[in-house]
């Protein structure tokens, strides 16, 4: 089994040559590194041309022309990628010696596995720790990790985003039911492919270990934050000015981006592809067409299909239950 790793860079002279020394310290040794620059003006560059020539695996470093942002430069890298697994993997994180060899041994056993994610230590930008790990700051812990261990990884990802791109693999196998990334700024990379695979049946694995450092710090694109959140009060429920804005406008930015993905997996689908990821998006368009018309209507003409859609079960699967259901009776 050959291990690509696919690793995207931008202006990261700065944390760069620790993550590379890194990688090049695994236990078990990628394949090759397929390496896209996204046309740094820093010292990237150099410190790329540099590690290639002393790899002890070979390293292709490919530059931009032009910058396509992250999502597109790591579809590029891992299009140009040749192993049987791909890694993937950022320019300011530290990898545990073990990373890839643990990845390879569960991507074995378990041969039904599309793609594998790890939890991670996350430290700041001189490497102390910073007191949580990855899974914590997302949430992904206890009944919602169950839920996902028992195959209702579609359901999931639908409710929040907990997959990080550093600490994933996928069979590269599975390359063509994910590629083209979508240009739409909702889908950062590593969310598509995973919701892409988990709802084409190549479920993915979560790998409790701690296998990466994840480095917080002020230049990068997407960070975490501390675990815990401020929870509403039933007082900012009727805040309706602020509100009734903001919330419903987010929701549906994120309903059309779900029925995108239910339009891709349509294109992509085949017969070795379980449907039930794509037969729960088509009860969540139901559900997002009857929000919708229940808005464009007034008064009690409403509470009918507020209560269908409360009897169906939609609410709690993919809003926010009785409260997307008090909104949508009393909010314009």
């Amino acid at each position: 089994m050959r291990i690509s790793v696919a690793l995207c860079t931008y202006n990261g002279e700065k944390y760069l040559p620790e993550q590379l020394e890194s990688i090049k310290r695994q236990t078990r040794q990628p394949d090759e590194m397929i390496v896209c620059d996204d046309g740094s003006v820093d010292h990237t560059w150099d410190i790329l041309q540099t590690f290639r020539k002393s790899s002890p695996f070979p390293v292709q470093v490919h530059r931009n022309k032009n910058n396509l942002g992250s999502t597109k430069n790591f579809e590029k890298a891992v299009r140009l990628c040749n192993g049987d697994i791909i890694a993937l993997s950022d320019q300011d994180d530290i990898w545990k010696p073990h990373k890839l060899e643990r990845i390879e041994d569960i991507i074995r056993k378990a041969p039904n596995a599309g793609y594998v994610f790890s939890d991670a230590d996350v430290v700041d930008e001189n490497l102390n720790p910073l007191g949580y790990s990855l899974w914590e700051s997302a949430g992904f812990q206890g009944h919602f990790f169950e839920m996902f261990s028992r195959g209702q990884q579609t359901l999931c990802f639908m409710k929040k985003q907990f997959v990080t791109g550093a600490t994933m693999a996928f069979r590269a196998s599975l390359r063509d039911l994910v590629i083209p990334f979508p240009d739409d700024a909702f889908w950062v990379h590593d969310y598509w492919i995973a919701v892409c695979l988990s709802s084409c049946g190549a479920n993915g694995m979560p790998i409790s270990e701690k296998l990466i450092r994840y480095r917080r710090h002020s230049d990068q694109q997407i960070g975490v934050s501390p675990p815990g959140k401020t929870k509403s009060s039933f007082k900012e429920y009727l805040d309706f000015p602020k509100m009734k804005i903001n919330l419903w406008e987010g929701w549906l930015r994120w309903g059309e981006s779900c029925l995108y993905l239910k339009r891709s997996l349509e294109t992509v689908k085949n017969d070795n592809c379980d449907t039930s990821g794509l037969q729960l998006l088509e009860q969540f368009e139901m559900h997002f067409s009857n929000r919708k018309l229940i808005h464009s209507q007034k008064g009690f003409s409403r509470l009918k299909p507020v209560l269908a859609e409360m009897m169906s079960g939609r609410y709690g699967l993919f809003s926010n239950s009785w409260k997307s259901a008090f909104r949508d009776l009393f909010l314009n």
